[in-house]
């Protein structure tokens, strides 16, 4: 299990929504299936639905992080920010990541 944290972008979409990722410390990312520089495709479990996502890292940040940007299970884009917030989740959250096989769940810190 790896802790992380959602964070707001101050970047907003044209409703006015702020566009939010889930960033992870870098140094304790190392479960996580990151490559520096390469948008690594991952499964993101949300509440009761899985999504297709990225999870991004760069050498100049400290955090590797998920993507805004989703496709849900019917291959519709779906923001993050909305997903999360459809399941209690808000900006600023520290949630914990588990790994199940070939999927990343998110859960509250407990």
């Amino acid at each position: 299990m790896v802790q992380g944290h959602i964070r707001g972008l101050s970047l907003y979409y044209a409703d006015g929504v702020e566009r939010m990722e889930i960033w992870i410390n870098k140094k304790k990312a190392y479960p996580l299936p990151f490559k520096l520089g390469i948008r690594v495709p991952i499964r993101l479990r949300v509440g009761a639905h899985v999504y297709h996502a990225g999870l991004r890292s760069t050498e100049n940040n400290d955090y590797v992080w998920i993507c805004s940007d989703l496709i849900d299970d019917k291959g519709k884009k779906a923001r993050l920010t909305k997903v999360l917030q459809k399941n209690s989740f808000n900006k600023n959250n520290v949630i914990c990541l588990s790994i199940e096989k070939d999927i990343i769940s998110i859960s509250r810190v407990q």
